[in-house]
């Protein structure tokens, strides 16, 4: 009994059901009499009995393997269609009574005329096949296999197979497929030490640096051990044809996973996926990054420039020529191209780009680049699948996505199962549009080896990238698709189905767009309102909150929108908006506003140098004209700084209390100190000649008072 896809071999019966035995496994279990019967109602449940295991044991070991008409080979199905309108032919006229015996069927020994039997068989066997009859004789020289009309025994062969194996026409086919020795790869082919030989060179040709066969056999015949009882049999090395046979005869995972690894062979071995993974509008979109085979301008604005011949390198300059990543996201339910961006790197910039762009309304792309159709709609994000790259794998790109409420799941690299739909996708774009432009690279390094793809660069990034923009929005769309779950449908008639039946998921609103998808920088609030990027935006609540100061504040811009930007602040539950105070730009996103502004810059560089000169020149005259700075030569011009500073030094100067003692005299009202303590200083004679008056100690503060006067001083 086959139930769900497992075998099992029924055993007895039970009270409550089949008491049954895994045949994989031996696992032992009792299977309910309801759970089976409504199996077998279902069709996912079927019998077979020992009787018919038996038969169809004996049929494959007949026929070779085979048991349906339909696995036979073409020639082999020409035998049989010969065949069986005689084999029918003879059960019939069986029934009707006719002795058919081998001698009747067949044609006389001697003058091979045939007999009535044979004549009617002849002809009962080319009513039933309803066409000429078989073939009796070969056209010389044909190689095709032609039938002939066997003899009456070999007939009778024939119709006792067909009703042993309850007329199944595969046994009337020929088994000359089965001719030959009944021996074994290895019983008496080959000797055990070259069976041996022939496995060792197999396990090491089994390796991922992919050795060549011929120098890996010649080296294994040095390294290979040969023992005496082989060398006493005039042992020999098995020839490379043998050895390249064997090797044919491995089954391709084997060899696959051994020459190319696990990592290759589950991407070129594995099965496919064939599940449909989402049935909304944006319930599960897959983003890569891809790099385009093809060469272009750097640049994208500088097409002609004067050089030197003298002086310039024969080499391209950095950048002039080079290869750009293509970012690109795309919706599983419908195959709707939602996003894509070209650029020079693959980084997080740039799939915050191309987030943006699946989130919004794309006419301007439909607009500038000359489409005819409109493109998808905006779209919300659900779940996003991307694998591990840089692109994707860091903590602004998540927090972007879990932001506007979208789950992300990292899917593998090197495994395209995970995500085969995006993968698919890149293939397609290379073999359908990119080849056919000038600076197509292959898709392999040495692909086109009389191409030179550099020297024949000609396209620019948004000619590129326009290119892209109409095979996406006029083309892709409208393409009928087999993928999983399509039915050759378009993904236009997919769209309109999904909407219709299972709905979208709503767009993220422009505030959650702005603040989780856009850009922030950091600025200080003036009476103008605060500037990013070089742009003015202002509005009321911010000149309230600024309240003629100036404030640290943090800018939300939506680069696609830049025309409102949302404004926090520390400490403040207000989310303020504010408008672009510049009216010029306001049909322009952030890319164009910088890409104007630079060009305005960049514009007619010589004519800017010839106004620099003659800027400078007016504004020398007036500096010289006015008489306020003197002439640099002069000594006098640099003075100034000294004689300032001795000014400053003069007014910095403080009034200072003398100290109590300032020498060897006595301090003021200590000369009449009646006790004799008093430092008098003698006139005439020096502080340390022979017989002057000693220095008295050193009287403190304290002892400076004077006793209470007894005596009267007259």
């Amino acid at each position: 009994m086959t139930l769900e896809g497992r075998s099992w071999l029924v055993v007895g019966k039970e009270a409550d059901g089949y008491y049954v035995e895994g045949s994989d496994d031996g696992e032992c279990l009792v299977l309910s009499y309801a759970r089976v019967d409504q199996a077998i109602r279902e069709g996912r449940c079927m019998i077979v009995k020992p009787k018919d295991d038996e038969k169809r044991k004996a049929l494959l070991d007949q026929t070779g393997g085979f048991e349906f008409f339909e696995q036979l080979p073409d020639q082999q199905k020409e035998l049989v269609r010969f065949r069986l309108p005689i084999v029918l032919a003879i059960l019939q006229m069986e029934d009707e009574g006719f002795k058919l015996t081998h001698q009747a069927m067949s044609k006389h020994s001697v003058s091979g005329a045939e007999g009535p039997i044979r004549k009617a068989l002849r002809k009962r066997a080319r009513e039933i096949s309803q066409g000429p009859d078989a073939p009796e004789t070969t056209r010389g020289g044909k190689v095709k296999a032609s039938f002939v009309w066997p003899q009456g025994k070999t007939l009778r062969r024939y119709a006792d197979l067909f009703a042993k194996f309850d007329r199944n026409p595969v046994v009337l086919a020929d088994r000359d497929h089965r001719k030959g020795p009944c021996q074994k790869v290895g019983d008496g082919w080959l000797s055990e030490t070259q069976e041996q030989f022939i496995s060792y060179v197999i396990n090491q040709w089994l390796d991922n640096r992919k050795p060549k066969l011929a120098p890996l056999v010649a080296l294994a015949m040095t390294q290979f051990h040969v023992p005496a009882s082989a060398i006493a049999q005039n042992f020999c090395f098995p020839s490379i044809t043998t050895i390249r046979t064997r090797i044919n005869g491995l089954p391709e995972g084997v060899k696959t996973i051994g020459r190319k690894g696990k990592r290759q062979a589950a991407n070129l071995m594995g099965a496919g996926s064939t599940d449909i993974r989402a049935l909304m509008f944006g319930e599960k979109v897959e983003m890569d990054q891809h790099y385009l085979s093809l060469f272009t301008d750097g640049s994208g604005l500088v097409q002609v420039c004067e050089v030197d011949p003298n002086t310039v390198s024969a080499e391209l300059a950095e950048n002039e020529i080079a290869r750009i990543w293509l970012h690109y996201m795309e919706d599983i339910a419908t195959r709707l191209p939602l996003a894509w961006v070209v650029a020079k790197s693959a980084d997080a910039d740039h799939s915050h780009a191309l987030l943006r762009m699946a989130t919004r309304d794309k006419t301007k792309e439909k607009v500038r680049y000359g489409c005819k159709r409109d493109p998808a709609p905006p779209a919300g994000l659900l779940l996003t699948s991307a694998d591990n790259g840089t692109a994707t794998r860091n903590g602004s790109v998540y927090a972007s996505q879990l932001g506007i409420n979208a789950m992300v799941m990292t899917s593998r690299t090197y495994h395209a199962t995970d995500k085969p739909y995006v993968e698919s996708g890149f293939g397609t774009l290379q073999w359908q549009v990119l080849n056919h432009y000038a600076g197509y690279a292959g898709s392999r390094p040495g692909e086109l080896e009389g191409y030179d793809p550099k020297q024949a660069a000609e396209l620019t990034h948004d000619e590129i990238y326009g290119i892209i923009t109409r095979y996406m929005i006029d083309e892709r769309p409208f393409r009928s698709h087999g993928g999983t779950g399509m039915f050759r449908a378009t993904p236009w008639q997919k769209f309109a189905e999904v909407k219709e039946n299972y709905g979208e998921i709503e767009a993220p609103d422009p505030m959650a767009r702005c603040m989780h998808l856009g850009v922030k920088r950091e600025a200080s609030t003036t009476p103008d309102g605060v500037k990013v990027f070089n742009l003015p935006f202002n509005s009321t609540a911010l000149q309230r909150f600024a309240d003629g100061k100036s404030k640290r504040v943090t800018v939300h811009l939506d680069p696609d929108f830049p025309q409102e930007v949302y404004i926090t602040a520390e400490g403040t539950t207000e989310v303020m908006k504010a408008t672009l105070s510049m009216t010029a730009f306001n049909d322009l996103n952030l890319e164009e506003i910088l890409d104007l502004i630079e060009a305005v810059v960049k514009d007619n560089p010589k004519l800017r140098e010839l106004h620099a000169q003659h800027f400078s020149e007016a504004l020398e005259r007036r500096a010289r004209e006015s008489g306020f700075f003197p002439d640099s030569r002069a000594p006098s011009s640099y003075r100034k700084i000294e004689h300032l500073q001795k000014l400053a030094d003069r007014h910095s100067q403080v009034a200072i209390r003398p100290a109590m003692r300032t020498g060897m005299t006595a301090s003021p009202g200590a000369i009449m100190n009646r006790s004799g303590n008093a430092p008098a200083f003698q006139v005439g004679r020096s502080e340390g000649s022979p017989g002057g008056a000693t220095q008295p100690n050193t009287i403190t503060p304290k002892s400076t008072t004077f006793t209470p006067i007894k005596d009267s001083k007259l």
